[in-house]
């Protein structure tokens, strides 16, 4: 299966989990420290039946180090990417999340000596351009001024800084496992570090379906995630993609929870949208 097609998929999870928990948020159907760790304990099931079946030999030296790296860097941005949906609109929150390539490309340089080409990078740009005309609504000192009005807005902006780091580190333990095994193992080692939270936690019984959900979208997430990024040129590539995603979370704000400034948002929502179909094309 092409890489396009499959970060396309991821693209999909991500922006429907978007939605989902900022729904959780507004029903206050659960808390956050509930929902994350819903997040990967309940993704467990789904996750176990392709490790089991392809099984744990093909982890090799150094796997384990870099598992602990990227599984607390998971945690932390996963963490953060909930508080940020718990303050701000889904609408404002996942347009920001989408400037993580800018931050990818740097560090997988760094880290991986990827290097995008000048088109690609044209088209990552166009991206970011998309997310500044969302935030800016016209007034271009509107981001600075959002960043110290909107609590949920630092918390994604915290979310990109982690994610940039964690997107190469987990090409680099994927190489050391394989797509079956290693999101499994991630998830696994993640739950057993939020297993502390069940002393503090009250999960009722009417909120399970919810929370499963959680799970399952973030198994789907997980393994296209992964799957992706096997097969994908270049870690940013496969980043500007998924972000895509956030044009679900826009027209889901807007139609289920009547966010405000449609046309602005849903026309910055295009703009990121042709900057991840010249990455494809350019690519």
């Amino acid at each position: 299966m092409h890489w396009i097609i499959i970060s396309g998929l991821c693209a999909v999870f991500f922006g429907v989990q978007g939605v989902y928990i900022r729904y959780l948020h507004l029903k206050n159907i659960s808390s956050t420290e509930a929902i994350l760790f819903s997040y990967f304990s309940f993704a467990l099931p789904f996750l176990m039946v392709p490790a089991i079946k392809e099984g744990f030999g093909a982890i090799q030296p150094g796997f384990w180090q870099w598992t602990i790296l990227t599984s607390t860097g998971a945690l932390a941005g996963f963490y953060c990417s909930i508080k940020a949906l718990k303050y701000s609109e889904a609408s404002l929150v996942m347009p920001v999340l989408a400037l993580s390539p800018l931050l990818v490309i740097p560090v997988s340089a760094l880290m991986l000596k990827e290097f995008p080409s000048a088109t690609a990078l044209i088209s990552m740009l166009i991206i970011v351009i998309g997310c500044y005309v969302l935030a800016s609504g016209g007034n271009l000192a509107a981001p600075f001024k959002m960043i110290a009005e909107e609590k949920g807005v630092r918390w994604a902006l915290l979310t990109i800084v982690i994610w940039s780091f964690v997107a190469s580190a987990d090409k680099i333990a994927l190489g050391r496992s394989s797509v079956a095994v290693y999101p499994f193992i991630e998830a696994a080692f993640i739950t057993l570090l939020l297993l502390p939270l069940l002393f503090k936690i009250k999960i009722k019984l009417k909120e399970l379906k919810y929370l499963f959900v959680c799970g399952a979208l973030n198994a789907g997430l997980f393994m296209t995630h992964m799957a992706a990024l096997a097969v994908t040129p270049r870690v940013s590539y496969l980043i500007a993609i998924k972000r895509s995603g956030i044009l679900i979370s826009v027209v889901g704000g807007l139609l289920l929870f009547r966010e405000k400034d449609r046309i602005r948002r849903l026309s910055a929502a295009v703009i990121i949208i042709a900057g991840n179909v010249m990455l494809y094309i350019f690519s």
